[in-house]
């Protein structure tokens, strides 16, 4: 079983692509906050995600960086050869389904019209 369910901030400006065959696609990153505090105060884990098609279109018309939002998915690893022919590894979270949990501003209003 491979499901992921996160909640917490995006970190980067929202801006959706399209690849070589018109598909949309959204590459952010998620910062979600862990349920304890050490000594040094709260942690954070910064989790990359990608979402296709039109949940990648949703986000990018209601989302911004800071939003608080609710990701479903899975966690996907790969590998690719950087310009240095070395390999690098990446692990993120396909997020299939979006919730939005940032309260509605007049900003986001005037956004929508």
């Amino acid at each position: 079983m491979n499901q992921l369910a996160l909640i917490g901030r995006i970190v980067r400006d929202v801006e959706v692509r399209r690849t070589a065959e018109g598909r949309h696609v959204l590459n952010n990153t998620l910062a979600v906050q862990r349920r304890f505090k050490t000594d040094s105060g709260p942690q954070t884990d910064f989790i990359p995600f990608t979402v296709w098609g039109k949940t990648a279109e949703l986000m990018s018309k209601y989302c911004q960086k800071g939003h608080l939002v609710g990701l479903s998915g899975r966690i996907q690893s790969r590998s690719y050869l950087d310009k240095h022919n070395e390999t690098v590894y990446v692990v993120e979270m396909i997020a299939d389904e979006v919730q939005f949990l940032q309260p509605k501003s007049e900003e986001s209003y005037a956004r929508m019209r």
